[in-house]
């Protein structure tokens, strides 16, 4: 038996596989020759060949996808003539190591529940139960979804330097931005399309507010160049009030354009290299890149057949149409509820018996009892449990302190995946825990990978934790300080102690070091920024801004007020990404990857001071009549409306939120130059030196 995977040499197989599949229309559903194909072609269907009778015969296929880093297993299907041969097998076999070699994390397939044969199988397989859920009103199935983790390439090893190419790469914290391919603007105006559909549920889930979707400039630059008349065109008109990404169209962005050209068409394509088609391509993916973008969305083929090689070189990835909107589907099966904002759980500390309860019942299987320890020598474990209405334990937070110095703190966060707040529950633990431990001082954190704790793997993921030396722990390092050149030789030292020597290569010798990393190799820069979150690095290159901020606004939003809210507050104020919202007039004065300080007017009753400062993942203007619950969830506002008098406002997605032990006030700031000409009334942008010295001084009595 033979792996064939290129798609040429698939298609002139393409009558067996529709003939297999039309055995299984049960089991996978109606596979028609159209979308065999378009898997193919795609990359995304591999077949085993064996010798029948001398003549080489399909034995079956698997059709995969997902989009990075989660996987899914779409089909699986094996010729009548070669059950009980290990096809199925050899098959999910190569697709793992296949998902694994890209650095896949997870791999997720849905099987119906009265499919016993195929339960068998996953389990067999190591893809865990995680929860059910109702199937289509045809049939009404019961459908159990599972996943499997998978051991790809450690993760630290990509934080080293790949190439030495004009890159312009995204922050590790994603933007959870989707850019949008003309192609698929075209697929749902036009209904004879084949992606109709799908591309309706996309745009249909933009409008309702649970995926961000904008477009680049190149998107209006196809249209214009096909349209006979720009003024009233109204694709084109449809198309500018789209959201867009904004990036400056600089040479560095062109010279990436041409990079990716070079990498995609002129070495693996180059039969279209040169075309307006390749040309418009590459523009497309070099704003993405700049803009920190999430994900290109296209049905184009050459870039979906090279998004291993495009992830890998310049962190950005290329995703189906299809692929999308299944991702979009996975988090309706979890967005069941409606934006919680403080309201239906709350949260308390717990002693170590009820804790013990309320993990069993989480995760019954497997739990490691040192955390419930009622006999230990000191006080190092504490214990948070969130509560849903009925006074059911929906999540819980354990952890315990190093026992030594060098050891890394212990952390086991459950949560409940069948309570509709699952995810944010485990995002308010998780970035209240690593900010807790971080206030202390650099240290190591070692969160426990329990199987089947979705929820919690993904935030963790994308709160840099990394895969660490056992396939049972995710860790990362905390430092809830800013680095700036007072403080790098104390923090030198302190990394030295928590990683080793072994990993000094993730911190420079000396911190002009970091200028040129910020300078040359930015993925690297913010890998390393990212990986020991919540810092700010401020290097002497980087821009800084101070922001002016409302009392009441940064209360909830920042977290900075020094009293206990008894009131409700909005979700925005448990997520570790937040928005800050503004004048479209403000969309310049803010850039990816700059640090945002943020002023606490005494015009509204506040200090008088800068409070808070963090790192600025992307920046979008959007028309406030587009603004959604994907939007709001991550705001402490009702309505968008007032805080501009066009009709647009400035999304400003932040992360890696420190907030001052001591704030700054403006007679401080006016002593270091760094109040503008109208003492912070409006956004300034300050010198980085000053930036240096307001850190400083904010963390005077600090590391």
């Amino acid at each position: 038996m033979k792996l064939i995977e290129k798609p040429y040499d698939l298609v002139g197989h393409l009558d067996s596989l529709v003939a297999i599949a039309d055995n299984y229309k049960t089991e996978i559903g109606f596979w028609p020759p159209s979308s065999l194909e378009d898997a193919i072609w795609r990359g995304r269907l591999i077949a085993a060949i064996a010798n029948r009778d001398g003549n080489e015969t399909v034995a079956g296929f698997v059709v995969f996808g997902g989009v990075f880093p989660n996987g899914r297993i779409q089909a699986v299907a094996v010729n009548p003539a070669f059950l009980r041969q290990g096809v199925a097998q050899f098959l999910i076999d190569n697709v793992i190591a296949k998902l694994e070699s890209e650095g896949y994390l997870g791999v997720l397939a849905k099987p119906a529940l009265d499919l016993h044969v195929a339960q068998k199988f996953y389990e067999k397989n190591n893809f865990l139960k995680v929860r059910t859920q109702s199937g289509g009103t045809a049939r009404k199935r019961e459908i159990v979804i599972r996943e499997r983790t998978l051991t790809g390439p450690n993760l630290l090893t990509a934080m080293s330097p790949k190439q030495s190419l004009p890159l312009l790469p995204r922050t590790d914290a994603q933007s959870n931005l989707w850019v949008i391919d003309i192609n698929v603007l075209f697929d749902l105006l036009k209904q004879r399309r084949s992606h109709y559909d799908i591309a309706s549920g996309v745009f249909t889930a933009a409008l309702d507010g649970r995926v961000r979707i904008a477009v680049t400039s190149e998107f209006s630059n196809e249209l214009c160049r096909s349209s006979s008349d720009m003024q009233e065109d109204p694709l084109l008109k449809l198309a500018n009030a789209l959201p867009r990404l904004r990036v400056a169209a600089d040479a560095k962005r062109k010279e990436l354009a041409t990079s990716i050209h070079a990498s995609v068409f002129e070495t693996n394509k180059p039969s279209q290299a040169g075309s307006p088609q390749a040309l418009s391509d590459c523009q497309h993916l070099a704003e993405c890149i700049a803009g920190n973008a999430t994900a290109f969305v296209t049905s184009d083929g050459v870039l979906l057949r090279n998004r291993r090689m495009i992830r890998e070189t310049w962190g950005l990835e290329v995703v189906a149409l299809d692929d999308f909107h299944d991702a979009i589907a996975a988090t309706e099966l979890m967005d069941d509820f409606k934006p919680t904002r403080g309201v239906g759980f709350h949260v308390c500390a717990v002693n170590e018996e009820v804790a013990y309860d309320i993990a069993k019942k989480l995760h019954p299987k497997g739990l490691e009892g040192d955390y419930f320890d009622p006999h230990a020598t000191r006080t190092s474990g504490h214990f948070l449990a969130a509560y849903g209405d009925r006074q059911i334990a929906i999540g819980l937070l354990a952890t315990r302190s190093p026992a030594t110095l060098g050891d890394a703190h212990r952390v086991l966060l459950l949560v409940d995946h069948e309570c509709a707040n699952a995810e944010l529950i485990a995002d308010m633990f998780l970035s209240y825990k690593v900010d807790a431990i971080g206030r202390t001082g650099l240290n190591l954190i070692n969160l426990d990978d329990v199987p089947g704790q979705i929820a919690v793997r993904k935030v963790a993921l994308q709160a840099g934790f990394l895969p660490g030396d056992s396939e049972q722990v995710l860790r990362k390092a905390a430092l809830g300080a800013p680095i700036t050149p007072a403080s790098f030789s104390a923090l030198a030292d302190r990394t030295r102690l928590a990683y080793g020597q072994g990993q000094s290569h993730l911190f420079p010798s000396k911190f002009e070091d970091f200028d040129d990393l910020l300078k040359t190799d930015e993925q690297k820069f913010q890998s390393i920024e990212g990986y020991i979150s919540p810092t700010l690095i401020a290097a002497n290159n980087r821009r800084v801004s101070i922001q002016p901020i409302g009392r009441a606004y940064a209360d909830e939003l920042l977290g900075t007020s020094p009293q206990i809210s008894l009131l409700d507050q909005y979700e925005g104020a448990f997520r570790s990404k937040k928005i800050y919202v503004s004048s479209g007039r403000s969309k310049n004065l803010f850039k990816t990857n700059q640090i945002i300080m943020f002023y606490e007017s005494s015009r509204t009753g506040g200090r008088g001071a800068v409070v808070a400062a963090a790192r600025v993942d992307n920046v979008v203007v959007q028309q406030k009549n587009e603004t959604g619950r994907s939007d709001m969830k991550k705001t402490v506002v009702e309505s968008v409306d007032r805080f501009s008098a066009s009709g647009e406002v400035t999304m400003t997605s932040f992360s890696s939120l420190l907030r001052f032990p001591h704030p700054v006030s403006l007679d401080v700031l006016q002593e270091l130059g760094a109040a503008g000409t109208q003492n912070l009334q409006t956004a300034t942008v300050i010198a980085t030196a000053a930036a240096q010295k307001i850190f400083d001084r904010g963390w005077a009595s600090g590391r």
